[in-house]
């Protein structure tokens, strides 16, 4: 049974890897082209995880947080698409609840309450009554 050695952490791999994540280059391309440059590289995702796997999540941070602030400043100076992504992603905003506020465009004479319509489907018509009343203009009938 081989005995296999231990791959070494390679400082000229862990410059690599940040510079290509920060770049924006996938991991398997990352991993492809390790392979390809340097002698003893991993040839597992598994094992280049294990080795350079801090030096990924470093490489995102920085990105992360050098777009983000460029957003975030954007949004500060007035910029629309950069104040709805930072308040979707960040401020748990979404357009679908907002409240729209102004005219209304539909025909107002044809609009009802849900008070109305729960009234008219009882049978208990506020023009019906009001016109019963004036007909009886002389009893003095509340209806509970």
């Amino acid at each position: 049974m081989p005995k296999y050695e231990k791959i070494p952490y390679n400082k000229d791999i862990a410059n690599y890897v940040k510079k290509a994540v920060k770049d924006g280059v996938s991991i398997k391309d990352i991993v492809a082209t390790v392979n390809v440059r340097y002698q003893n590289a991993p040839r597992t995702h598994a094992t280049f995880y294990k080795l350079y796997g801090d030096d990924i999540s470093d490489a995102r941070a920085e990105i992360v947080g050098k777009v983000g602030n460029v957003v975030v400043q954007q949004a500060l100076d007035g910029h629309f698409p950069s104040q709805e992504l930072f308040l979707r992603s960040k401020g748990g905003w979404s357009p679908t609840n907002t409240v729209l506020e102004g005219d209304y465009a539909g025909d107002q004479d044809q609009d009802s309450s849900a008070v109305d319509d729960l009234m008219a489907l009882l049978g208990k018509r506020p023009d019906k009554e009001n016109e019963s009343s004036e007909d009886n203009s002389g009893s003095s009938e509340e209806s509970a």
